[in-house]
């Protein structure tokens, strides 16, 4: 059967058609978002007079959540909504429901009063959980507002520069504050510094000529003889 035409008194014509999106190009008329593809969807049809033909009458689109029932739906055979017989079990019996409603009704709304009603704990958890939330963005915008300033008045090379000057100083006073290694030594390089120091300090034995120790020691007598 195929969908009457509701005529108004000006001779325009609406219906209503309903299915799965064949593109991703409508966009909602109720919350301005984009239908996604093979989502249920459900169109106002408006045609100016008879004449015209329906795949030349505007189609206004919306989200089938969102869509609302018209008074005309509720009034005629639902098998005169345009597109419904060949809808799946699972989405008739959606139309059904949304249908019965009543006028006005919409499928988002029906699934927001299924929902079960918070206790006044899981309210106030839910208000700090959001709190929280709020306070992270808020930090976040700050922290993002306080690198941009930086980056655009030049603060930020100087406090990096600082940051550097830190962490260097800090390095330093880290070397400093450790215990100097003692360096390993086997008892053969100590007996090598041993006998270098004996070679150095030891006297050297000269031996001269037997005429020149001989030349020496008379030498010798006379100094002796005039002390």
């Amino acid at each position: 059967m195929t969908d009457q035409p509701n005529t108004k008194a000006d001779g325009s014509i609406t219906s209503y058609t309903i299915e799965h999106a064949q593109t991703q190009k409508s966009k909602c008329a109720a919350c301005e978002k984009v239908i996604p593809h093979k989502s249920l969807r459900v169109a106002e049809v408006w045609r100016r007079n008879k004449k015209v033909k329906k795949d030349k009458a505007r189609h206004t689109w919306f989200h089938f959540k969102c869509w609302k029932v018209p008074d005309y739906l509720t009034r005629v055979p639902i098998e005169q909504f345009r597109g419904y017989p060949a809808l799946n079990d699972k989405d008739k019996s959606r139309v059904q429901r949304v249908i019965k409603s009543g006028a006005g009704s919409s499928w988002g709304e029906l699934m927001e009063k299924q929902k079960p009603v918070k206790t006044e704990e899981e309210l106030e958890a839910d208000k700090e959980e959001q709190a929280k939330k709020d306070k992270k963005k808020k930090e976040d915008d700050e922290s993002m507002d306080m690198d941009m300033t930086e980056v655009l008045t030049g603060t930020q090379q100087n406090s990096t520069k600082k940051k550097a000057k830190k962490e260097a100083e800090a390095n330093k006073k880290e070397v400093v504050e450790q215990k100097p290694l003692k360096a390993k030594t086997d008892k053969k390089t100590k007996v090598t510094k041993k006998a270098v120091k004996e070679v150095l300090t030891k006297p050297k034995e000269i031996n001269l000529p037997k005429e020149d120790l001989l030349e020496l020691q008379n030498f010798a007598k006379e100094f002796s003889a005039f002390k």
